[in-house]
């Protein structure tokens, strides 16, 4: 019986701390620094980056609609198509913003 008392004692007090971590404040966690370039954006360029993103994730959807919705499958094929080229042109854009940042750092 004492072991049991001890174990469901020892339970309860972990149980505690998890809940204690979980309920800790933001503010007393050390801050972290952005290390991410829109941190630097003064707010009319981060503004029209979101501006530019809203647009792409807006043609994305759209797409993403068009070809559920399409019954015919060379149609929605080719909306596949454009959805990927989209996609890609998107990939290559951040890529090519990645690799920039990556040959300045090293200046």
């Amino acid at each position: 019986m004492k072991i049991l008392s001890k174990l469901i004692a020892i339970l309860a007090l972990v149980s505690l701390s998890q809940v204690c971590l979980a309920v800790d404040p933001v503010e007393n966690k050390p801050e972290m620094k952005m290390a991410h370039p829109m941190a630097k954006m003064d707010e009319a360029k981060m503004m029209e980056h979101l501006k530019m993103k809203q647009e792409q994730m807006l043609k994305m959807h759209d797409l993403s609609n068009k070809i559920l919705a399409e019954t015919d499958p060379a149609k929605q094929q080719t909306l596949k198509d454009q959805q990927l080229e989209l996609m890609k042109t998107e990939h290559m854009q951040m890529m090519s913003m990645h690799h920039s940042k990556m040959m300045n750092m090293g200046k």
